[in-house]
């Protein structure tokens, strides 16, 4: 009988610990759990230029977002987000916390692919937790030139934008 209250125990304990601990999705980490990827790539499905330091690169695992940066909020890509959505800052910070997106760079391209492809937002934010951008816009029927031609045309609005602010 004891080691197995034994177990429990230490069971019990190792969930709460990791519970406290998991950084959360829903809330998000302490500081607002939205955020700003670095990461840049070229190649069939990835690729933000250098110059905007986005990437569209969906990954299969658990990654947090990391933090926006207050110059994110102010720059020239989320100002465009607010143009082209008619939403407030407040909203899209919101939005991209929910979003499936792995990083700021991700998520300004997805919203601007999907209002050029007149697709559904909100489908491939949610798309994005388990796939790359061009994987997503495959499943929702777009067809892989054209999703590619479409995410090439989101990473040169981008980059104007940055250009602008």
């Amino acid at each position: 009988m004891k080691p197995s209250l034994l177990v429990f125990v230490l069971t019990g304990s190792l969930t709460a610990f990791g519970q406290g601990h998991g950084g959360g999705h829903a809330g998000g980490p302490p500081g607002g759990g939205m955020g700003m990827g670095s990461g840049m790539g070229h190649g069939s499905d990835r690729g933000m230029s250098s110059a905007a330091g986005m990437d569209h690169a969906g990954s299969q695992g658990t990654s947090l977002q990391p933090p926006l940066k207050q110059s994110q909020i102010n720059g020239g890509a989320f100002r465009m987000l607010e143009a082209k959505t008619g939403m407030t800052s407040q909203q899209l910070q919101a939005l991209y916390s929910s979003s499936g997106a792995k990083n700021f760079g991700q998520f300004v391209s997805a919203i601007v692919v999907s209002k050029n492809l007149g697709l559904d937002t909100q489908k491939v934010l949610d798309g994005l937790k388990t796939e790359s951008l061009g994987k997503t816009l495959q499943s929702l029927g777009v067809g892989k030139d054209t999703a590619k031609q479409a995410m090439k045309k989101a990473d040169h609005a981008v980059q104007e934008a940055e250009k602008s602010s």
